[in-house]
């Protein structure tokens, strides 16, 4: 996979139950390891950041496969707003869903933030929307065989 590594990044806000924000990133990211930090909000509420990486293809591919067609070809679609100048790639999964055992794209705030590194050749943004485009759109085969075999 043309993917360095896929970071995954989410918050526990003291209203919520740590335990289960840490389950639903684990569920996204499928790591083994998650690290967590203490900070605190505007106005000094308790926040615990979480953290998550993965860096193998088989890894990756399973995330990518973990999204619904749907939500792929929403990737493809917006592909020019989720690549920058440093062929980062982003997008964010709801926190909510990802508890419920879903990987589903999110449109609010109640997130888990994935950010991933393209590795291009030369390193270039245009190389790299190439790449993810064609990262995507082989993901996106393999999940509509999936969803048409079930």
């Amino acid at each position: 996979m043309d993917i360095a590594s896929l970071a995954f990044r989410t918050f526990a806000h003291a209203t919520e139950n740590e335990d289960r924000v840490e389950q639903a990133l684990r569920f996204v990211s499928g790591a083994e390891e998650v690290t967590k930090s203490r900070s605190e909000g505007y106005h000094g509420n308790p926040i615990v950041v979480m953290e998550a990486r993965i860096t193998r293809s088989k890894e990756m591919r399973s995330f990518f496969a973990s999204l619904d067609a749907a939500d792929v070809q929403k990737l493809i679609d917006t592909l020019e707003l989720r690549v920058d100048e440093e062929s980062m790639f982003f997008l964010r999964l709801d926190k909510q869903a990802a508890f419920e055992g879903r990987s589903v794209l999110a449109d609010h705030d109640d997130i888990i933030s994935v950010r991933g590194k393209i590795k291009s050749y030369p390193q270039s943004r245009d190389n790299a929307l190439v790449v993810m485009k064609s990262i995507l759109e082989s993901g996106l085969e393999r999940v509509t065989w999936k969803e048409q075999k079930n």
